[in-house]
């Protein structure tokens, strides 16, 4: 199947760092925003001009005082975790901002975190009267307001709210400070098949196996609320898969970001991309989050045409960033080197073309929007024994001023962005992006086979 992307708008950030990520805030007053851990500022993608911070953000955006950042899938809450241990909420539409009070045990937990620099991750609802907070090794709260009404524009803390903190049980694996390779991610759904709930999930590897180790919280509708003195059900589940019994095989690669994982917006199905040093043999684990059937995308070689590979380019021909489509039809990937694919949620591999602001490509499964830029130094030229070795995550990492890609889709139009933290590209989906259109176009592919099937057995039979 063919996809077309319009590229809308291709054009340079006008600011001195690069920017590791974008996203789409508010709804009846929206507007595109750089952001990362620390930072949130919008910027005008015709022009490229970055704004100041919000003002009503301003006192609180201070990167000394801030732990981590993060925003709702649908683009209308941000919330932030201070070194206080004070968590704010932001509304983008009403601009209107709620502060809660520090929790003694989130206190002890970014003490902790700082002192082993490790990353809290904050996940809020749709509504903003969730928010999980998540460590990789384990380390699970979740405040909730149980007002029913949303949440105003008092900077007051609502008055029936609390800190809970999730406990594993005895069996659950979880990972330890040593696997850098180790991802989390979480999602707040809240549709038929699901009922209200938060999915959470633990990737990692153990010995040979990829483990995941998943956490659901599924609250009571209002007839059962009664039933336990917590609103919601816990439970803990775990899948394992072997990576070597893939096609092709894998290794463990017990590198940071060597594994990638990301919920559908329905939250049916988890994602995982499985990097691994030849890019022949990357994949996407596509896992059912009711039964947890996997199903396997392999990557083709990741647009990697060369059988024999630099070491120092190795990574940047793993899956860097991922999103879903508003209608968690597609799966949207870019490469570590600025190459972007598409897949459905079965794992097939589309084809993609783009036209408009000179921005042409395709058809083709992998589209170079904003290649890699890579800088080798006179030293590193004269050392053939460093020019062998492969750049590790942390000398990557030490970078500021490398290249930082990032995907993100529209939460409810057919839209994406695609950076590499100094240039932005806006695209659209094609009119046809849809699930009927998916399905006829399957079928009408399915009946050619099918025919020429049909006339290689008559001419066998001839």
């Amino acid at each position: 199947m063919e996809v077309s992307l319009e590229v809308l708008v291709s054009t340079n950030i006008k600011r001195k760092k690069p920017t590791p990520r974008l996203c789409w805030l508010g709804k009846q007053k929206e507007a595109v925003f750089l952001h990362d851990e620390k930072y949130l500022s919008e910027i005008s993608l015709q022009s490229g001009r970055v704004k100041k911070s919000p003002p009503r953000l301003q006192a609180v955006l201070k990167k000394k005082s801030i732990v981590t950042l993060s925003a709702s899938l649908n683009g209308i809450y941000v919330t932030g975790l201070l070194l206080t241990g004070e968590l704010f909420i932001w509304n983008k539409d009403q601009d209107s901002l709620q502060t809660i009070p520090a929790n003694e045990e989130i206190t002890h937990l970014i003490t902790a975190v700082q002192e082993l620099s490790l990353k809290v991750h904050l996940f809020i609802s749709g509504d903003g009267k969730k928010v999980l907070l998540v460590t990789l090794t384990g380390s699970v709260f979740l405040w909730e307001s149980s007002e029913r009404d949303a949440l105003l524009n008092s900077p007051k803390c609502p008055t029936l709210s609390r800190w809970t903190k999730i406990l594993p049980g005895d069996s659950v694996l979880l990972p330890s400070t040593t696997d850098k390779e180790a991802t989390v991610t979480a999602a707040f759904v809240k549709n038929e098949i699901l009922g209200d709930c938060l999915l959470c999930s633990f990737a990692f590897y153990s010995g040979q196996r990829l483990v995941m180790t998943f956490l659901t919280l599924r609250w009571y509708e209002d007839d059962q609320r009664y039933i336990s003195s917590i609103p919601y059900r816990i439970h803990w589940a775990k899948q394992e898969c072997s990576v070597r019994n893939l096609v092709p095989s894998c290794q463990p690669v017990k590198s940071r970001g060597a594994l990638l994982s990301t919920f559908s917006r329905d939250g049916l199905v988890l994602s995982v991309a499985v990097n691994q040093r030849d890019p022949k043999d990357t994949h996407i684990l596509f896992i059912n989050s009711m039964n947890f059937t996997t199903i396997s995308g392999h990557l083709r070689g990741c647009s990697s045409k060369d059988q024999n590979i630099p070491s120092r380019l190795l990574r940047s021909y793993w899956v860097g960033d991922m999103c879903w489509t508003a209608d968690s039809l597609y799966l949207a990937c870019l490469l570590k080197r600025g190459t972007l694919v598409l897949l459905t949620r079965l794992g097939e591999i589309l084809t993609l073309t783009t036209f408009g602001c000179s921005v042409e490509f395709g058809p083709a499964e992998f589209i170079p929007l904003h290649p890699l830029i890579t800088y080798r130094s006179p030293w590193t030229m004269l050392d053939s024994q460093d020019a062998d070795n492969s750049l590790g995550s942390s000398a990557s990492d030490g970078d500021l001023m490398r290249q930082r890609y990032s995907i993100t889709c529209h939460p409810r139009l057919p839209y994406l962005i695609v950076s590499d933290g100094y240039m932005v590209t806006a695209l659209r989906f094609a009119n046809n992006l849809t699930p009927h259109s998916f399905v006829k176009s399957l079928l009408l592919d399915s009946a050619q086979r099918l025919e020429s099937v049909r006339q290689s057995m008559e001419l066998g039979k001839a």
